[in-house]
């Protein structure tokens, strides 16, 4: 990595701390924290909403990284040991709280849900084919992420194609948090959706076309 690379590195997380703690002093200034969590009727309800909506956001983000890394778009400022690394560690990160929005809602009055109605798809008291849509993203992903640390054993092929299947997830996780979710009718989740189903596809139309340039070059190698 150059300097001019390193500096702009630099910038970034300077501007980014810079901003975090500006939000945090703002959201202090405004009283923003002052509500008691014990007086909150409903805050297993928010925590199941919040809780979904992060997991969403980062699976958004783990796979609008893959495909940066796969389209060679971050290869000049990104090393491929650290891209990997942060690439597993959001989708771990998407599970966790994926898991977290699934077993909140055992503590929740509304519905009452068993375990097996938040791990068997399709299964639950409360819209089950789309609840059941992110039940079957939750699996997918939880094996895609095991699978990181074993590509070797997998083989180049079969893990690419296991790692395929995430852009799948992604699309189920979409779909029930539109029609399964309390959110889904929002205006902002309705956008931050769309924005995101958006950039995905775009990006994976470049990955797919750089894929197919890739194969009439190897055939004229092997020919020569």
């Amino acid at each position: 990595m150059n300097e001019s690379n390193k500096l702009t590195d630099m910038v970034v997380i300077i501007l980014s701390l810079i901003v975090i703690v500006g939000s945090f002093v703002w959201l202090m200034s405004t009283g923003a924290f002052n509500f008691s969590l014990a007086e909150d009727q409903k805050l297993t309800w928010h925590l199941v909403r919040s809780s979904g909506i992060v997991a969403y956001v980062l699976l958004m983000l783990s796979a609008i990284w893959g495909l940066l890394m796969s389209s060679q778009f971050v290869k000049d400022w990104s090393p491929g040991p650290v891209s990997l690394t942060l690439h597993s560690t959001i989708s771990w990160l998407s599970v966790l709280f994926g898991l977290s929005h699934a077993l909140l809602l055992l503590l929740d009055d509304y519905f009452t849900y068993t375990l097996a109605d938040l791990f068997v798809p399709f299964t639950g008291p409360y819209r089950p084919e789309f609840v059941g849509l992110g039940t079957i993203a939750f699996w997918l992903l939880l094996i895609i992420s095991i699978s990181f640390p074993l590509q070797k054993r997998l083989g180049n092929r079969n893990w690419k194609f296991l790692h395929y299947t995430s852009y799948l997830a992604f699309a189920l996780v979409s779909v029930h948090g539109l029609f399964a979710g309390t959110d889904g009718s929002a205006l902002g989740f309705r956008l931050l959706t769309g924005i995101g189903v958006i950039v995905v596809v775009l990006l994976l139309g470049v990955r797919v076309g750089k894929d197919q340039a890739k194969v009439p070059v190897v055939r004229r190698t092997k020919q020569a």
